[in-house]
């Protein structure tokens, strides 16, 4: 694109010729195309990328903001560009400062492990250490509480929401906790406490299902940088078949990875058996809730 036409994109914008997603995709060529034209064709690819993707989702801003009084398109452009540039370059920096400062961290515990170690009578306490494991209890209390508070009708109806939030502990919101609580007239720091303690024996499965995560997460990043790439590069001084490749395996990779957490396998949720030796009772009466729930469910019937 030359410069006399990305003069001509507001104007164009403001006839109807073209949509502010047209207009936001022909700058971004042009910034993918010749860089230097905004300040940037010293930076690396990865670093323009990163940019280049600020500018898709945040571009629009330019044609919205932009008063032709106040002087040429480009000017403003390469105002925004730059500012766009400042902006990476601090994320970069923080970034940065953040890594080295949990690389001392990790170096200091680490000294102060050896003189632990050397020094026994020294207390220890890190940072660095495991994350708390709750001790088992079994929280009989609370289950008879529940049965002599709800004798009415609908204590059956109370145990399977109690036991439902219990098997979603790790996704259920707090608020939910709080009405659940209250419909089974219990104190809530209770049912918040017994939530606590399952996810505290789910540490395993949390870790993996964030590993899988991170790792779908990072490929959906290269799947849309190689994208545009392919959408905005100059095909005749570009190796389209290798930049296609990369395009497709990570594209690949995403997908794999996303449907892997749709598996059980990576659900976070405590046994039946867990929560049974959680309330003190036996497995058959959490899986007799549970699918009483899911029949209720089926049945568009309201627990709470």
């Amino acid at each position: 694109m030359n410069t006399k036409k990305v003069e001509e994109i507001p104007a164009l914008v403001a006839a109807g010729e073209i949509t502010k997603t047209e207009a936001v995709n022909l700058i971004a060529q042009e910034i993918y195309c010749c860089p230097f034209r905004f300040g940037m064709a010293a930076y690396d690819e990865d670093f323009r990328s990163d940019v280049l993707l600020t500018f898709l989702m945040k571009g629009s801003l330019v044609i919205e903001r932009y008063i032709p009084s106040y002087g040429s398109f480009r000017s403003y452009l390469f105002a925004f560009v730059q500012g766009l540039v400042l902006t990476q370059k601090r994320n970069q920096i923080r970034k940065m400062i953040s890594e080295n400062s949990v690389k001392q961290c990790m170096s200091s515990e680490a000294l102060e492990f050896q003189e632990e170690e050397t020094s026994p009578s020294v207390e220890k306490l890190s940072a660095s250490e495991k994350p708390v494991k709750y001790s088992i209890c079994s929280n009989e209390s609370v289950w008879k509480e529940l049965s002599k508070k709800c004798r009415t009708a609908g204590i059956s109806n109370a145990k399977t929401a109690l036991i439902l939030a219990l098997k979603s502990s790790y996704y259920i919101p707090v608020d939910y906790v709080d009405e659940v609580s209250s419909y089974c007239r219990l104190e809530s720091a209770e049912i918040h406490r017994i939530i606590a303690e399952l996810n505290s024996l789910l540490y395993a499965k949390i870790k993996r299902r964030n590993i899988v995560s991170d790792r779908r997460d990072n490929a959906y990043y290269f799947h849309r940088k190689y994208y545009m790439q392919m959408k905005y590069c100059n095909r005749d001084k570009t190796d389209m078949v290798a930049l296609s490749e990369k395009y497709v395996k990570q594209t690949k990779n995403w997908k794999n990875k996303n449907d892997q957490l749709q598996k059980s396998r990576y659900r976070v949720c405590p046994t039946n058996k867990m929560i049974a030796k959680m309330l003190g009772i036996c497995e058959r009466q959490v899986s007799y809730y549970i699918n009483r729930g899911k029949k209720l469910y089926e049945e568009n019937k309201i627990i709470v």
